[in-house]
C-alpha cells in the first residue's frame, strides 16, 4: 500500500510496486508509473502492435513515451536496436528492471519534445502512446523530420488522436487502420491503435 503525495510518496506495507503479467511476461510497475489496468485488453493491444508493425533485425525503432516498456519489450526481441523516451523517473525505473534482459535497447529519460529532436536518427518506425493532451507541437515536428516508414500511435482521446493524424496525413503519411480497444467497458473511454506508413514519392 503507497500513499502518493504531492512531493514524497509514503510507502504503509508491503513493496512499492506490482507485478503484472501479460502475454506470459512479467512487469514490475510502480505506483506512481502508468501501465494499462485493464491486463486482458493490455494483451490485446500489443498482440496487435505486432501484427502491424513490419519490422525484422535489421531494423531501428523509437518507443516514444514508453512508460514500463509494455510495447518495448516484446518489440525488442524483434528489431536491431531500440530506444524508449520516457520523462516520469518512476517510469524509467520500471523500464531500466524489465528491459534489463536486452543489449539492443537504450533509454533516454525526458520529454519527447526535447530528445527526440536530438537524436538524429531516421527509425524505420515509431510507436507513440503520448498522454491525453496528444503529441507535442515540438515533438510531432522532429518526429515528421525523421520521417519513419511506419507510425504506429496509441491513443486514450479520440479527438487528440485526430488532430495528430491530420497533421502526419498532410505531411505525406497514409492512415492504414484505426482499431478501437474497450479498457473501460461502459465508460466514454477508448484506447485507440492507429497505424500511419509514410507514402513513397519520387523514389523516397
Amino acid at each position: 500500500v503507497v500513499l502518493l503525495g504531492p512531493e514524497d510518496d509514503l510507502l504503509l506495507s508491503g513493496e512499492d510496486y506490482s507485478l503484472m503479467q501479460v502475454l506470459g511476461r512479467t512487469f514490475r510497475v510502480s505506483a506512481a508509473s502508468f501501465f494499462q489496468v485493464n491486463l486482458p485488453q493490455a494483451e490485446a493491444m500489443v498482440k496487435h502492435v505486432l501484427e502491424i508493425l513490419k519490422v525484422d533485425n535489421n531494423s531501428e525503432i523509437v518507443d516514444a513515451y514508453c512508460g514500463a516498456g509494455l510495447f518495448s519489450a516484446f518489440l525488442a526481441p524483434k528489431v536491431k536496436s531500440l530506444i524508449g523516451i520516457e520523462l516520469a523517473e518512476s517510469s524509467c525505473n520500471d523500464f531500466a528492471v524489465n528491459l534489463d534482459e536486452f543489449e539492443n535497447v537504450s533509454l533516454y529519460i525526458g520529454a519527447v519534445e526535447e530528445i527526440l529532436p536530438e537524436l538524429y536518427l531516421k527509425p524505420q518506425a515509431v510507436l507513440l502512446d503520448p498522454p491525453r493532451a496528444g503529441i507535442d507541437p515540438t515533438a510531432m515536428t522532429a518526429l515528421l523530420d525523421s520521417a519513419p516508414q511506419q507510425i504506429v500511435y496509441v491513443s486514450c482521446d479520440p479527438a487528440t488522436l485526430a488532430r495528430d493524424v491530420q497533421k502526419m496525413v498532410a505531411a505525406g503519411y497514409l492512415l492504414e487502420s484505426v482499431t478501437p480497444f474497450d479498457l473501460f467497458p461502459q465508460t466514454y473511454h477508448v484506447e485507440s491503435i492507429a497505424y500511419l506508413v509514410r507514402e513513397l514519392t519520387n523514389g523516397q
